[in-house]
């Protein structure tokens, strides 16, 4: 039996060699690509963890120094009345 000039034998021996062809060429696709990739991408997660950690520092500084500025500008303005109200007197 014959399907399109070639026996069935040989249609097993195709898709034996075919598949032997795909699965390397996945092995390799995947040693190529794949791996690199996917160790990229997670470098680049723990580079977005760090900075997400490095953000909160910076956000919980930059609230500190805000009350400390309002502080300050409380105590500026407290100063500034009474420097005003003495130079009146």
């Amino acid at each position: 039996m014959t399907i399109i000039g070639l026996t069935l034998q040989e249609w097993a021996s195709l898709l034996g060699i075919l598949g032997i062809l795909f699965g390397g060429v996945s092995v390799l696709f995947k040693g190529i690509i794949i791996n690199p990739l996917s160790n990229a991408i997670e470098n680049l997660q723990k580079s977005i963890d760090e900075f997400r950690e490095q953000m909160k520092v910076g956000d919980e500084d930059r609230k500190d120094i805000h009350q400390r500025i309002n502080v300050l500008d409380k105590r500026v303005h407290g100063l500034e009345i009474s420097v005003k109200g003495g130079m009146k007197k």
